[in-house]
């Protein structure tokens, strides 16, 4: 075995985590992604068997990929692996005898036994071995059969008087077994052998009946999980199966600590189109997530693909990332307008054949960084292609890869593109095919698509030996990238030598891989430090789903500066950021449950107020906004180590051992100090002791001292009136602001007057406020006069906990202008923006209210007609994308019609009959022969009194009058 070089918190992790397993059975450990999970599992399996030389350990994962990827890193670090140095011959009866010692210049290797294969109750060897990675092969008896999987690429020649497991773990000196748990679900009855450990990576799918069961049929075996998410979709806790959880750093430490890659993370607005779509989504699959029906009929659109170009073209343009689609159908439509698009992008799903995904990846994760800088621009048109009536034997479809081979014709030959284009013109794709290649007979043909990827071994008959060769006179019309992989060098009958080399020369033209858009693939376990960029395409209400995505970005790798998080799907509204620290013990004990919050329509104005969205450059017609770059997250990391924390905070402790408090941004809400304790109370209420028999409460979001030097039974307590907070101390109501504002008595609801973004409390008697009081009409073109000079109505802003305001104006809808303790007046729009238009005390004439506030009444009802004349133009287009997506319906109650969306009655039953939908419109009889158009909310957009309506595509329609004059009408 090879000494395991380990970080200092894997190294930490690992001293715990033997700890705990010395004292408890079950043990669950948590990582973040990208922080080396699967080293630190290679450590504690070395550790383990050191110590328990007659044990076995089982490695159990839920797919094929991460039972390979287990095996990978085994081989790396527990084992001399050389093929050549070390081969196990096999014995007549198959099986292994045992290497003589030999050691490296690492340092000493140790001889132990070899591991032998697992044996079934009745003695003989297993009949699938999971030596073989547990790959579900079926009918493979003992070891006498090769696997092609336990194979690695340099060992593709016939092996004689070697077992094929001389590649794998078991058949070294390691008594180590990498299964899929699908294996070992239908072998249980076959295995007789006890391990001394189970280590379950992804854990947190370890609720499963299939993984229940170890526990039931090991009752001596240690149990050790290995996650990044300790959580589930359903709230349940892990506590049946686990007794313990380790955890390890939090992201914000490991970012601080150069240990994981810092990020900027953009979203959708919270009134874009994209977020109206996905709040409208209803249904949910039985995992409890959202519907993949569903999210597939409203978001798999080119409207929304569109939108999920232009963001990464404003964001991830030249970067190296992934995409995670809905579905296959939806990542193949998002790989195949992206390569329209001039990006080298692909799909990979679970229906991609293993050896071209791995031929896939391989090219993705050897593409460079920084694309613009080291590749040129990717297209069909970047190769020189002849001209159509040129039939070779490769054949690229525009816009799309080896996913869907072309047939071949009864001479061999493919099916060229019809009009087929020279080097600049477009190309018209031929239609997708998904069949495999059939043979004269109908059966599969025995030539593979693949013949030309790695592990291609078939042979190829009737073809040219110089085809592909320079200078070839049958030139190759078009050339796919799948079948010409840079590594296809396998002896191929009937090619000559010549023809692999032209094979490679074209391959190595052809740009490298930018974008993978893939349906969970690349969640777990995927390992590709470079990813510059992660695009989120596909909606969940799941956090594991959402950290595994955005985890996938965040490793460390040379050349990478940060990552660009690209949230299509606007997940930041229902987790917040990847960055911040999660109470991981208390989802572990089934104590909190993370998931989707309901929101009205108001709540969602102010959702993202911290935000700071003006470090990055965006498009006025952007749907995207910035949430946090790169520098604003670092600078939040001041931090060194997690205490505890409630929804909004954290007790953490600095690198000098002083404890404080920081918000979700990172900053610090309590000076530093040597407190004896802190803890939370209800309602962010801090308690902490400076002093060991003092105990002090502090509002954390006033960032305020209530009192101190009290005892603890006089703790305050927060109350709410009419959807507002206050505290509630010693008899008095005090506002949750640091300008001091409070009531001798208990308001009452009808006292305080909650407008979402702000609440109003009215003396109802005159007061010497200093605050001038302004009537705005909107009726009059934004006209604006003064009614009084003191205002009585004092005012609370939505998440401003510093300052108490009294109020000058309500806007209606677009905003309101109120005036602070300095006596400044600022107009406050819905979204929280402060903006200063004018003082009491004023020294130019633009601030002198007299002619501020007239000139701020008519800019706001300028632009407050221009927003609804936006917002009723993406109302259109949602309504266009729902009629296409077919959830619009017509329904009849009686002799009457109406309209249904998602489900839900929109128009009554009122109309004596309703045509189908074109885009956002309809036409509707309101009696006989008196038609009109109203869009598909029910708004009336032309009057029932035409004989005859058509409503065009378009956004017109053409109306006849019963005279029989037709006209056409502009819908819009």
């Amino acid at each position: 075995m090879k000494n395991i070089k380990l970080f200092d918190y894997q190294e930490d992790m690992r001293v715990r985590i033997e700890k705990a397993l010395r004292l408890h059975r079950s043990v669950m450990a948590q990582m973040p992604t990208g922080t080396g999970k699967t080293v630190l599992l290679a450590s504690v399996v070395e550790s383990f068997l050191r110590e328990h030389s007659d044990c076995n350990v089982w490695i159990v994962a839920h797919r094929r990929e991460l039972v390979s990827q287990i095996k990978d890193t085994l081989n790396k670090f527990l084992l001399n692996f050389s093929f050549s140095n070390h081969p196990v011959p096999l014995s007549k009866e198959g099986s292994t005898s045992t290497p003589s010692p030999s050691s490296s210049e690492g340092g000493d290797v140790t001889a132990l036994r070899c591991s032998e294969p697992l044996r079934s109750k009745v003695g003989g060897p297993s009949k699938v071995s999971p030596d073989c990675a547990g790959w579900d092969r079926l009918g493979m008896s003992g070891a006498s059969k090769i696997s092609p999987d336990c194979l690695s690429a340099s060992a593709l020649k016939e092996v004689s008087g070697y077992s094929p497991d001389c590649l794998s773990a078991g058949a070294f000196n390691v008594p180590i077994k990498a299964v899929s748990i699908q294996w070992l679900a239908k072998h249980y009855d076959e295995i007789e052998e006890e391990p001394g450990m189970i280590v379950i990576d992804e854990a947190h799918h370890a609720l499963a009946k299939t993984y229940k069961e170890m526990w039931e049929r090991f009752p001596k075996a240690k149990f050790l999980g290995l996650t990044a998410t300790p959580c589930r979709l359903n709230g349940k806790g892990f506590t049946d199966l686990f007794d313990v959880l380790v955890q390890s750093w939090s992201v914000p430490e490991f970012i601080s600590k150069g240990r994981l890659a810092t990020y900027d993370f953009v979203s959708i607005k919270s009134d874009g189109v994209t977020q109206r779509l996905i709040d409208s989504l209803q249904k949910r699959g039985a995992d409890g997530d959202y519907q993949n029906k569903e999210m597939d009929m409203l978001l798999n659109k080119k409207p929304s693909i569109e939108r999920l170009y232009r963001s990464l073209e404003e964001f991830g343009k030249d970067r190296k990332g992934i995409v995670y689609a809905i579905n296959i159908s939806h990542a193949n439509a998002i790989a195949e307008f992206y390569r329209e698009h001039g990006i080298a992008a692909v799909a990979i799903d679970s229906k991609t054949p293993s050896s071209l995904r791995k031929e896939l990846i391989e090219r993705f994760k050897s593409s460079s960084l920084s694309f613009s800088k080291t590749h040129p621009q990717w297209s069909l048109h970047s190769l020189r292609f002849p001209r159509s009536g040129t039939e070779t034997l490769f054949t690229l479809k525009k816009g799309d890869f080896s996913n869907h081979p072309v047939p071949l014709s009864k001479e061999g030959s493919t099916f060229s593109p019809s009009p087929s284009s020279s080097g600049s013109g477009d190309v018209t794709a031929p239609p997708r095919r998904s069949e495999p290649l059939r043979s004269k007979d109908g059966r599969p043909s025995k030539v593979s698509p693949d013949f030309l990827s790695t592990g291609a071994s078939k042979e190829v008959s009737k073809v040219s030996p110089d085809f592909l060769s320079a200078g070839a006179s049958n030139e190759v019309s078009m050339v796919s990238p799948d079948f010409l992989s840079a590594s296809a060098s396998k002896e191929v009958s009937g090619y000559s030598p010549d023809c692999l080399c032209g094979v490679n020369r074209l391959a190595d033209e052809l740009a490298p891989i930018q974008v993978l858009v893939n349906v969970d693939i690349f969640s777990e376990g995927f390992d590709c430090p470079d990813v510059e960029f992660v695009q989120l395409a596909r909606p969940t209400l799941s956090l594991a789903k959402y950290l595994q995505m955005v985890g996938r970005g965040l490793r460390v790798a040379k050349g990478k500066k940060n990552c660009v998080i690209i949230d299509n799907v606007g997940l930041y509204r229902v987790f917040g950021l990847p960055s911040q620290v999660w109470n991981w013990n208390a989802m572990f004990e089934g104590k909190l449950k993370v998931g989707k919050k309901k929101e009205t329509s108001k709540e969602r104005d102010f959702f993202l107020m911290y935000g700071k969205q003006e470090t990055m450059p965006i498009g006025q017609d952007s749907e995207m906004m910035m949430v946090m770059s790169h520098e604003e997250l670092m600078q939040s990391l001041l931090y060194r180590e997690f205490v505890d924390c409630n929804d909004d905070f954290a007790i953490v402790k600095l690198n000098d051992g002083k404890m404080t408090v920081v918000n979700r941004q990172g900053e610090q809400v309590i000076e530093p100090g040597n407190y004896y304790e802190m803890k939370f109370l209800r309602g962010n209420i801090l308690s902490y002791r400076p002093r060991r028999k003092t105990v002090c409460y502090y509002d954390l979001l006033a960032r305020v001292v209530i009192d101190e030097d009290i005892h603890e039974k006089d703790a305050p307590e927060v109350i709410t009136i009419n959807k507002w907070e206050f505290v509630e101390y010693n008899g008095l109501f005090r506002s949750r602001t640091y300008e001091h504002f409070a009531l001798p008595f208990r308001p009452s609801q009808y006292d305080l007057w909650n407008y979402g973004y702000y609440m109003i409390y009215n003396f109802q008697c005159s007061t010497d406020s200093g605050c001038q009081e302004w009537i705005y009409k909107e009726e009059d073109g934004g006209s604006m006069r003064m009614y009084k000079e003191n205002s009585e109505k004092v005012c609370f802003l939505r998440g401003d906990h510093t300052h108490v305001y009294w109020l000058c104006a309500d806007l209606y809808d677009s905003g309101i202008v109120v005036m602070d303790s300095h006596e400044d007046y600022y107009f406050v729009d819905s979204s929280l923006k402060k903006t200063y238009i004018g003082c009491n005390q004023p020294k130019t004439e633009s601030e002198n209210l007299m002619v501020a506030m007239p000139r701020l009444g008519k800019l706001v009802y300028e632009r407050e007609m221009k927003r609804r004349k936006k917002q009723e133009e993406q109302e259109l287009l949602l309504l266009h994308e729902k009629s296409e997506a077919g959830s619009v319906e017509l329904y009849q109650a009686g002799k009457k019609w109406g309209l249904k969306m998602d489900g839900k009655v929109v128009v009554p039953p009122l109309y004596h009959s309703i045509s189908q939908p074109v885009g956002a419109y309809c036409a509707f009889e309101q009696m006989p022969r008196h038609w009109g158009i109203m869009n598909l909310k029910g708004k009336v957009i032309v009057d029932a009194k035409y004989e005859k309506v058509e409503v065009l595509a378009n956004g017109k329609a053409v109306v006849t009058t019963i005279t029989g004059k037709t006209q056409t009408v502009n819908l819009r």
